[in-house]
């Protein structure tokens, strides 16, 4: 039987529903989530920093335009690939698209496999002082080879010693979060991970959030992964690759797990087997961490692509009993 959520706007008095719907890259959580947003009049926010960037479609595996035309999503291609992008930033856009969502009388679906943004959004996020360009200069200098490219690797291990918790959160490919975590223990003397979390907006925790994760052997992930790096190869990553490249070289993006291994690969420092196998065990190693991150949440409930009818049944229930509470 076909559930429907209620569509009519949420009350002034009514703590507004969330669900967060995540699970590791390629295990399926987006097809999942289309088809509970479908039965659940419900529309999707994209939990993702790369998504975000217009241009960057194969490998970021962005909803095709088919998907969004079944449901609506937000904070897709909001940004040029030129454009600066932070977890403040998503939680500022993503204040504004909940509001809008839940003032229309919809469920917002959080989706993606970005916990620290999710992180963010619901529990505030660390303070970033403002930090002098100088030291921002010193640190790049620092970490600059004889071809002045950043070694983001060394970078990221000397910032797993200096704040490991830090670290976790940010991919060795993410020069940007990486030179800002080092600057700000540069000049404050404090590590990023112990600067108090604070709330931009206060009102916005006053949400009843509903978090799943999608469950996946370790087998089926491995093999999905597999499958989906070799989709996006022979659907033009390479030649996607090339073409923000030579229009936008400077952008955070392009260090993304796909785009960095397509770079090495057209400045031929990657075979088209370095291509491939180095896109699969990066992607193993993102897989990985969002599981751990994930894990260590209590409040996440772990489903698979057969639960559906259980979810929306727990939605719906849920959404009754906050209904009746007005």
């Amino acid at each position: 039987m076909t559930m429907t959520a209620p569509t009519r706007p949420v009350s002034a008095t009514q703590k507004p529903l969330c669900l967060a719907l995540l699970g590791p890259t390629a295990s399926g959580k987006s097809e999942f989530a289309l088809e509970l947003a479908e039965r659940l009049n419900g529309e999707i926010l994209c939990l993702d920093s790369t998504t975000v960037y217009k241009g960057f479609n194969i490998g970021s595996a962005k909803p095709s335009p088919s998907q969004q035309k079944r449901v609506r999503h937000h904070l897709l291609d909001i940004l040029e690939p030129n454009e600066d992008f932070s977890a403040g930033k998503f939680v500022d856009r993503a204040q504004v698209a909940i509001d809008d969502i839940v003032s229309r009388g919809k469920i917002p679906f959080v989706v993606g496999g970005t916990y620290f943004y999710l992180r963010a959004l619901q529990f505030g996020m660390n303070p970033v002082p403002t930090i002098a360009e100088e030291i921002v200069d010193e640190i790049e200098k620092q970490y600059a080879g004889e071809d002045e490219n950043i070694d983001t690797v060394k970078m990221h291990a000397d910032l797993t010693v200096a704040d490991a918790k830090a670290a976790q959160n940010i991919h060795v490919n993410d020069k940007y979060r990486i030179v800002r975590a080092l600057a700000v223990i540069r000049a404050t003397g404090k590590k990023l991970s112990e600067l108090e979390p604070v709330h931009k907006e206060p009102a916005h925790a006053n949400r009843i959030w509903m978090k799943y994760s999608m469950a996946i052997s370790r087998h089926a992930l491995s093999a999905q992964i597999v499958s989906r790096t070799d989709a996006m190869i022979a659907q033009g990553l390479v030649e996607e690759t090339k073409n923000l490249t030579a229009a936008y070289p400077g952008a955070r993006a392009l260090g993304s797990i796909g785009y960095y291994e397509a770079g090495c690969y057209l400045r031929k420092e990657l075979d088209d087997k370095g291509l491939r196998n180095g896109i699969i065990e990066k992607t193993r190693q993102l897989a990985k961490r969002q599981l751990t991150w994930i894990r260590s949440d209590a409040e996440i409930r772990f489903v698979d692509s057969r639960d559906g009818d259980r979810v929306a049944k727990e939605v719906e229930n849920l959404t009754f009993v906050l209904k009746e509470n007005v």
